[in-house]
């Protein structure tokens, strides 16, 4: 039985990906490292091991150990910035597998102004961005967009330092506040409609891709953005034109994409797409939904992973039926529906 190893496996993404590997037609034996002896407890994994932070110089020799200790096959760093950039670093020294893409592509794609640049340069439609180095940029930008501007940090996930600014007094706080300046950039404000593209690569060659549509952020009246990164509901769709602008996109930074990579796209008011994140060597927490729907992209993985023969897949792109619905939220199982079915409740009168 082939052991795989999740980092952070006691969090929503590290989670969903064992139940997800759980539903697989094969077995596996999980095993869970985690940072956060509370959170050790919430992993669905055979084996628990805790772990130093990813900051500790600990850290590295330790994860070596359980890997040569528990003969692990495959590490899946579920964990964003500094646990993954440690694995991907360090990838040749394991002597499990990984699967993920060359480091410098992940240090690009983790860096949101360096992606719109890159994309930007490259005559792909993104939103206006600037990074805000100094007050004279920022003055500059309220010049330009006197109706505000949406404030984020460069690094990191789930909306981070997000926040729409309406005037210049209440931006300059919020930098300052953050200490942002320089990492943090602020763009053209567009819809709150927003679509994720989630794709597995091969060397360049698309495995399979599936699009979704957010339908609302779970927890949003917790955030000063409405952003948290947590999604309460959504649907599965199909839109060709958005496997053609994903795909373009990301070979525009990564010309032979190469393990888990997926694109966030945020549309204008007047309905075009805009790609606003591009997130390269890790799932989504929301993998789960598509494995339960019939999609199983951590098997995929980690069939890709172990230079294993994968099963049939007849279409690349969204196989999963249109409008699957996926509700979920804290301390509640989550749902599997579709939207007609939601559709069907009506107010009583």
């Amino acid at each position: 039985m082939k052991k795989i190893l999740i980092t952070n496996a006691g969090r929503s993404a590290g989670i969903n990906f064992c139940r997800s590997l759980r539903l697989a037609p094969e077995k596996y034996e999980l095993i869970a490292l985690e940072q956060s002896k509370y959170s050790l407890f919430n992993a669905e994994a055979d084996k628990k091991f805790l772990c130093p932070e990813s900051s500790d110089p600990e850290y590295l020799p330790y994860i070596k150990y359980i890997i040569d200790q528990e003969g692990v096959d495959v590490v899946y760093p579920s964990k964003t910035n500094a646990e993954l950039w440690m694995i991907s670093a360090h990838r040749s020294e394991l002597s499990a597998k990984t699967y993920l893409p060359d480091e410098k592509y992940i240090t690009i794609f983790e860096d949101k102004f360096r992606t719109y640049e890159i994309l930007r340069d490259n005559g792909i439609c993104v939103p206006n961005t600037y990074l805000i180095d100094s007050v004279e940029t920022l003055k500059d930008v309220f010049n330009k967009y006197k109706e505000g501007v949406w404030l984020r940090a460069i690094k990191g996930c789930g909306g981070k330092g997000s926040i729409l600014a309406k005037d210049y007094n209440f931006a300059y706080s919020w930098i300052n506040y953050h200490n942002g300046w320089g990492t943090f950039t602020a763009a053209e404000i567009l819809s709150p409609n927003t679509t994720s593209w989630s794709g597995l690569w091969k060397k360049g060659e698309l495995i399979v891709s599936q699009i979704r549509k957010r339908l609302y952020w779970e927890f949003n009246y917790l955030s000063p953005s409405g952003v948290t990164g947590i999604t309460g509901a959504q649907i599965t769709a199909r839109d060709s034109d958005l496997d053609d602008l994903a795909i373009r996109s990301i070979k525009t930074i990564m010309p032979e994409p190469h393990g888990i990579v997926s694109v966030d796209f945020t549309y204008s008011f007047d309905g075009i797409p805009n790609p606003t994140e591009i997130q390269a060597s890790r799932f989504f927490t929301s993998t789960y939904f598509m494995a339960k729907a019939g999609l199983n992209f951590p098997y995929l993985w980690t069939k890709l992973a172990l230079d294993e023969e994968l099963p049939m897949i007849t279409n690349k792109y969204s196989p999963l039926e249109p409008n699957l619905l996926w509700i979920k939220y804290v301390d509640c199982p989550p749902v599997l529906t579709t939207i007609e079915e939601a559709n069907k409740f009506k107010l009583y009168c």
